[in-house]
């Protein structure tokens, strides 16, 4: 297990050290300087997440309406899309590294 250990703080300080990494806590700071900003780019992920999470089907197009028209406000400050495209370039990455170990691993997970 400590081998183990070793190789995911490797795999954890070759990510930071990547540009991708490097842009999106640029970005953050950038954004935490500014902290109702912030705040309001932190309510609408809360919210994004919890609509992937638990949103009731009849309630969906409403909810979906209203993430869609927040997104469009917040994405007009450039700072705030510079930061959320780093977030999801991050995430992207993450994913990849994800879908990389199952396969490697050979390990069955069904799209959804």
């Amino acid at each position: 297990m400590e081998e183990l250990n070793k190789s995911v703080d490797l795999l954890i300080k070759t990510l930071m050290e990547t540009e991708i990494y490097r842009q999106y806590t640029e970005q953050e700071q950038k954004l935490m300087e500014n902290t109702e900003l912030k705040e309001r780019v932190d309510q609408f992920r809360k919210n994004n997440y919890r609509l992937q999470q638990q949103a009731e089907k009849e309630d969906l197009p409403m909810i979906l309406e209203q993430l869609y028209a927040e997104s469009r406000e917040l994405r007009k400050d450039p700072q705030v899309n510079a930061y959320l495209d780093a977030e999801l370039a991050l995430c992207k990455l993450m994913q990849k590294i994800f879908l990389r170990v199952t396969d490697e691993m050979r390990m069955h997970i069904p799209e959804l």
